[in-house]
């Protein structure tokens, strides 16, 4: 019996220090491999395969990237924008634009009056990517006081090369808080917002090279028409980069426009799409090397925010304006953006809709559309650029189960 006993508890000490080994071969090969774990369900015969994504840091992203936009080009480029409640989608913006695009700094405006990107901006000074982003807080102006044209001034004005102050033409404390140079600086600066995407298009694959080609021998400003880019039948939030969840646009570009500026021919700005520069530069298009924006005259626009010629060949600005319907609603409705709540229904707590909108001889704009035509060159260009993306291809694991059939995307409104 007393044998029998030291047996028996000999192969109860073996079976703990095996089962002890395979669970830290199991903990180690999810620690360090991230190689698939297999998990079963005791109430069903079949099992499911994790397969953990893997973890890059930002240096090995940057070294990965496999076509970046080549140019010769020595001018550089910023962008200046203001946002407010976009942190679910700031990283994917900032990586389109200064990894894919390659633009060299970014302006952001944060208008929250928290100042909400604070702890971000501090904890990113040593980045590989984002130290290239700085922020402002400018969260002490209402809608009535302009932010974005006040915004826009204050960065070329702050950050642009070779400003003269004397060409701009009302009173700034911009000239205050400038710590560069005059000489030193951004040649060119871009003012567009958060859900807008500055996208080349045709034979260019370089922001730089627009530039050089349509804006560099002549100075002045260059206009880019935006294309609306619907909500696909979305209902709600997912957590998915917005150029995959959203892929169907509008047939036509829109008419509005928005704009990139020459710092040094800077005067000011006509509203938060338009700009005035200095004589004898104009404001040009992409409809032709060196083609005049009819609307930057007085007695063609009272705006200068329009372009009804609609250029589409070089430059194209996506503008993923509605999300899905319920981050609209909230937009509109709650949270409110630059423009106020213009397009909200009130008793509703609903974006209004079309016939709302007409009603009240408000823009169509405002009105939620799902988009008539797949397009996903913007979303290819970013995982062609930058790799980490590419694991939102895989439907299973990164889905999006937020969408109604999409019947017939032609006519689609709500």
């Amino acid at each position: 019996m007393a044998s029998s006993s030291r047996s028996g508890g000999g192969q109860t000490i073996f079976l703990v220090l095996a089962c002890a080994l395979f669970l830290c071969n199991v903990l180690f090969s999810i620690n360090n491999n991230c190689s698939s774990v297999s998990i079963s369900n005791s109430n069903e015969s079949e099992s499911m395969t994790f397969h953990p994504p893997t973890i890059q840091t930002s240096t090995a992203i940057i070294n990965q990237t496999t076509t970046l936009p080549k140019h010769n080009q020595t001018f550089t480029i910023g962008i200046c924008t203001i946002i407010k409640d976009m942190d679910a989608y700031l990283n994917e913006w900032l990586d389109y634009h200064l990894l894919a695009m390659d633009i060299e700094l970014i302006y952001l405006y944060d208008h929250s009056s928290e100042f909400h990107l604070k702890n971000w901006y501090e904890n990113t000074r040593t980045h590989p990517v984002y130290k290239r982003v700085h922020v402002i807080h400018w969260g002490d102006l209402v809608i009535s006081q302009g932010p974005q044209a006040k915004a826009f001034t204050d960065c070329i004005l702050r950050f642009g090369k070779n400003v003269h102050y004397n060409n701009y033409q009302s009173p700034t404390p911009s000239a205050d808080k400038r710590t560069l140079n005059i000489t030193e600086g951004l040649d060119y600066l871009a003012h567009i917002d958060g859900d807008e995407f500055l996208v080349p298009k045709g034979d260019y694959n370089s922001i730089h090279d627009v530039i050089g080609d349509y804006l560099h021998p002549y100075g002045g400003a260059l206009t880019m028409n935006w294309m609306l880019f619907g909500s696909a039948n979305k209902s709600m939030y997912s957590p998915i980069p917005v150029m995959k969840r959203f892929q169907y646009r509008d047939e036509v570009p829109f008419g509005v426009i928005k704009t990139i500026v020459k710092a040094s021919d800077f005067i000011g700005v006509r509203n938060a799409h338009s700009v005035r520069v200095k004589a004898p530069a104009l404001i040009r298009t992409t409809k032709h090397k060196g083609a005049i924006h009819k609307a930057q005259f007085l007695n063609v626009s009272k705006t200068g925010a329009s372009d009804g010629e609609l250029p589409s060949s070089a430059l194209l600005l996506h503008h993923y304006r509605y999300m899905s319907d319920k981050e609209y609603d909230d937009k509109n409705c709650n949270r409110g953006h630059m423009a106020g709540k213009k397009a909200c229904n009130g008793r509703t707590g609903k974006t209004l809709t079309l016939e709302e909108l007409s009603e009240k001889g408000k823009p169509f704009h405002f009105a939620t559309i799902t988009g008539k035509v797949f397009d996903d060159s913007a979303w290819r260009l970013l995982c062609d650029r930058v790799p980490k993306y590419r694991i939102y291809n895989d439907e299973l694991d990164w889905g999006d189960y937020h969408s109604a059939p999409i019947v017939d995307v032609n006519t689609s409104r709500r």
